[in-house]
């Protein structure tokens, strides 16, 4: 590792503020009905982040429409608590699976790299393995702010938020917050 790495490393920020959105038509329609929702993958983002020693300013649970993804994204992003959106849905390719589309053309720079690494990390994985190429998964910077797109899958989750996000989320803030 360099020494530009660990220096990074040491000027990030310890306590990150993320915000968690679920993408699910079903989930949505079932709290319009008043229905109880189970949302596993928002609550392994949750349980993560809060055992990581970071913070979870807020969760919103959205359809798979452009526009309401767009305002709960850019709500989060508004807020000045927040340094993190994570979503969860719409990274596949159902005619339904807009989440991706949605937001790439709001980023001010995608981290092309980050949906690399999460289609290799899980090729690796043995119940996924060629499917892993089906994913969309993303991410990108808004307004000095980072956001994952991830798969509706609890193990997608949590295999992206326990090898990528949470091990290098505060070194992507502070290169994209660095003045110089």
């Amino acid at each position: 590792m360099s020494h530009s790495h660990k220096e990074h490393r040491e000027h990030a920020p310890k306590e990150v503020s993320f915000f968690v959105i679920t993408v699910s038509s079903s989930r949505y329609s079932k709290t319009q009905r008043k229905e109880p929702v189970i949302d596993e993958s928002g609550d392994v983002a949750k349980d993560l982040i809060i055992k990581s020693g970071n913070k979870v300013i807020g969760y919103s649970l959205v359809p798979d429409n452009k526009l309401l993804i767009l305002k709960a994204v850019v709500d989060a992003i508004l807020n000045d608590r927040v340094d993190v959106v994570v979503t969860s849905g719409g990274t596949g390719f159902t005619p339904s699976d807009i989440t991706v589309e949605t937001l790439r053309g709001i980023f001010d720079r995608e981290v092309e790299g980050f949906g690399q690494v999460f289609r290799n990390l899980s090729l690796e994985q043995p119940e996924v393995k060629s499917a892993s190429y089906l994913s969309k998964a993303t991410a990108g910077i808004i307004n000095g702010k980072v956001v994952y797109v991830l798969p509706g899958s609890p193990d997608a989750v949590k295999l992206a938020m326990e090898q990528l996000i949470i091990p290098e989320v505060g070194h992507l803030l502070y290169l994209i917050r660095s003045t110089t």
